[in-house]
């Protein structure tokens, strides 16, 4: 029998240690490109809404702004103590409570504090948007909660319930502001950490009977959700209102070809799609990229998805897996419910392509929850190879 010496029991301990304590490079590498791609396609797809204002640097100036502090958001929060969360997870609730509370109050609209839109704060020319600082809440908050209920959770009363009625009421409010879409979003996510904690599928099942008709009651409400029905189910009965943007998209799509056209050179951002930098970008990098960038992007988020949820079974602990997990779900379907409405398979929804699409508060809360995400990578069990 070989002779283990305690100088070579170390050496591997502190192998394993290292290999443990190193965050996922993959997913950080994915994170980089979304970075990147984001400052290049941003500027290209914004150029003729630049020109309208005669500033063509406007949004590349702001959006490089808001990934420089995006990325030093990410890098801190992968040193920073994840568990800090839990101690704070009230504090996160109850602040974006309060916030999405002061957007509805006439006084701040009218000192102009909150814009007309009511959906987010602007200070000093910089706009804060508290819908998507809920995601990062509502994931830190269901992780904690349903993690220290453990089996209890199957109580509908007492385990399922006080959770899912803190989230109804910020999804509420996100859906009073109005942002529908965010809304959506906050609730599906919701959905799957019940689910993914071991909630009773009957509970599930019993929350989806009564809310379905609550859904078409927020759909049947406004006038311009019923347009984006009536445009999504047939777009060419319409073709220069209801329907005008799918088909603008549709477009793209078309006129990019294999290979596309090139960066910088669409036809569609030049005032034919609208606002194509925000949640139609991703039919101008179809355009300029063609179908093969088209098909790269999904593959990102494709990988993403897979290091992410890799990451998240990794755990040890349920907080650290559902934390993991959501983070996970809420980004990916971000992109999944974008794609599908861009490419026509959804209405619009308003959602945006994450690290994509122009936007300061939504890239930085993504940035917190992948320096997050990668945090959690240096703390859960080994890979292994092959």
């Amino acid at each position: 029998m070989d002779t283990i010496y305690p100088q070579d029991r170390i050496r591997e301990q502190n192998s394993m240690r290292s290999r443990i304590n190193e965050i996922d490079y993959y997913l950080f590498a994915i994170i980089l490109v979304f970075y990147g791609l984001s400052v290049i396609m941003v500027f290209s797809a914004s150029m003729y809404e630049g020109m309208k204002i005669h500033d063509n640097y406007y949004f590349l100036r702001r959006q490089l702004i808001w990934t420089s502090l995006s990325v030093i958001a990410c890098l801190s929060f992968i040193f920073i103590d994840y568990r800090i969360l839990i101690r704070i997870e009230k504090l996160l609730v109850w602040s974006i409570v309060l916030l999405l509370l002061l957007l509805l109050l006439p006084p701040f609209i009218k000192a102009g504090i909150v814009h007309k839109s009511r959906r987010w704060f602007r200070f000093a020319g910089i706009g804060f948007q508290p819908s998507e600082f809920a995601k990062l809440a509502v994931i830190v908050y269901l992780s904690s909660v349903l993690a220290r209920k453990g089996e209890k959770i199957r109580d509908f009363y007492r385990g399922f319930l006080p959770p899912f009625i803190i989230v109804s009421l910020i999804a509420l409010l996100v859906f009073i502001e109005p942002d529908f879409s965010t809304a959506f979003i906050l609730f599906f996510t919701a959905i799957i950490l019940f689910f993914i904690a071991g909630v009773r599928t009957t509970s599930l099942v019993s929350l989806f009977v009564v809310s379905v008709p609550t859904l078409l009651l927020m759909i049947s409400g406004k006038g311009y959700r019923k347009a984006r029905i009536i445009g999504f189910l047939n777009p060419w009965s319409d073709p220069t209102n209801k329907g005008y943007q799918i088909i603008q998209s549709f477009k793209a799509f078309a006129f990019g070809g294999f290979s596309g056209v090139g960066i910088g050179r669409s036809t569609q951002k030049m005032g034919y799609l609208p606002i194509p930098h925000t949640d139609f970008i991703y039919a101008i990098i179809a355009e300029e990229m063609g179908f093969i960038g088209a098909v790269a992007v999904i593959l990102l988020y494709m990988f993403f998805a897979y290091r992410g949820f890799l990451i998240a079974f990794r755990q040890t602990e349920k907080f650290e897996f559902l934390l993991a997990f959501g983070i996970t779900a809420l980004i990916v379907w971000e992109a999944i419910f974008n794609i599908a409405v861009v490419t026509g398979l959804l209405p619009s929804t308003g959602i945006s392509l994450p690290f994509l699409s122009y936007g300061g508060s939504g890239l930085l809360v993504n940035s917190i929850l992948c320096g997050i995400l990668l945090n959690l990578s240096r703390n859960g069990r080994p890979e292994v190879a092959g």
